[in-house]
């Protein structure tokens, strides 16, 4: 389970939820890593670590560290934001950090034109790929809908991205609500671009309780079966009420009535549907 459903800072308050999400069934969940202390993720990890939960870190980038930046300076900040954020995965005990970290969200700003945009963060992240070799840590990049950032919307772009950066522990995280967007078919993207999915995000079309949207559940578990998918799913869901974070995943209305019934609902969904 995601935590951005919460926070976009895991507070010590918040260590509780590990527990009552663990007996609810799931066996994960995905941190936050945006900022904060190295003491904290490491108190968070032997939290998680204690309930028994398998943990991912997820984390972004900016316009001050934009990785597609045309300032050399912003590249900079955005390689050392990176660099952060696989530290604290090793305190955080996860081996996967996830998310569209290769340019800033919702920066419209295209200097240069997209295709030198997309050299420009394939450098950063390849050199921060291979900063994570080194500590034993693997990337998803997660492409996102055309309303939200404009250098990777589908897998097709993100597969060519992969080819610029070109490290082995690089793939992409395929994400449902962005997909029901942008991909044409979920078929053919699957047998397309499957073999290069490291982690797969169940979020719904309105953000709120899987199965209560428009998403195809139904060809995405024929897709997943084909390609014999063995990493990891987490479900995403945003709530309107999490300020400064529900304004930018453009979140304006309550989607269910409480977080944990959206969790106990959502496993239930996933249980029922791909059992």
């Amino acid at each position: 389970m995601n935590f951005v459903l919460w926070t976009t800072h895991v507070s010590e308050q918040e260590f509780t939820l590990f527990k009552e999400l663990k007996d609810m069934g799931y066996t994960g969940v995905e941190i936050p890593v945006f900022g904060g202390e190295r003491e904290h993720y490491q108190k968070m990890g032997k939290a998680i670590k204690e309930v028994g939960l398998k943990c991912i870190a997820v984390t972004c980038v900016g316009a001050d560290n934009d990785p597609a930046s045309h300032l050399p300076e912003v590249q900079e900040e955005g390689l050392n934001q990176l660099k952060w954020a696989v530290d604290m995965c090793t305190e955080l005990g996860a081996t996967l950090l996830v998310g569209p970290f290769y340019a800033a969200h919702g920066k419209f700003d295209i200097v240069d034109g997209i295709d030198e945009c997309r050299k420009r963060s394939a450098k950063v992240v390849k050199s921060a790929a291979q900063y994570a070799q080194t500590k034993g840590i693997t990337f998803s990049l997660e492409f996102l809908n055309r309303f939200e950032i404009f250098l990777l919307n589908c897998a097709s772009d993100t597969s060519d991205y992969l080819k610029l950066v070109d490290e082995e522990n690089v793939g992409i995280l395929y994400d449902t609500h962005h997909a029901n967007i942008e991909e044409k078919s979920i078929t053919e993207t699957f047998a397309k671009y499957g073999h290069q999915f490291n982690h797969i995000h169940f979020s719904e079309s309105h953000r709120g309780i899987l199965g209560d949207g428009q998403v195809n559940w139904q060809e995405t578990k024929e897709a997943l079966a084909k390609i014999d998918y063995k990493g990891d799913v987490a479900i995403e869901a945003f709530a309107h009420d999490l300020p400064g974070f529900s304004e930018v995943a453009h979140v304006w209305r309550a989607l269910f009535d409480s977080k944990l019934d959206l969790c106990k609902s959502s496993i239930s969904f996933v249980k029922e549907t791909f059992k």
